[in-house]
């Protein structure tokens, strides 16, 4: 991450994944950390929940949160 990137204002994806993130419950948090992998953080969340929202594998009721 450059200086560049922490001054630019977020993208319209980046603030919705933000928002997505603060409506979580703590344990659909660590629900979608855990489906994001090693590299787990926010945007990884986020990239694993667009994904199944895209290619739905499993219908549990965390997934759609």
């Amino acid at each position: 991450m450059t200086s560049f990137d922490l001054k630019r204002p977020p993208s319209a994806d980046e603030a919705l994944g933000m928002a997505w993130w603060n409506i979580l419950k703590p344990s659909e948090r660590v629900y979608w950390l855990t489906k994001a992998g090693h590299a787990c953080n926010v945007a990884n969340a986020w990239a694993a929940f667009k994904r199944h929202q895209a290619y739905p594998t499993n219908s549990s009721s965390q997934d759609t949160s």
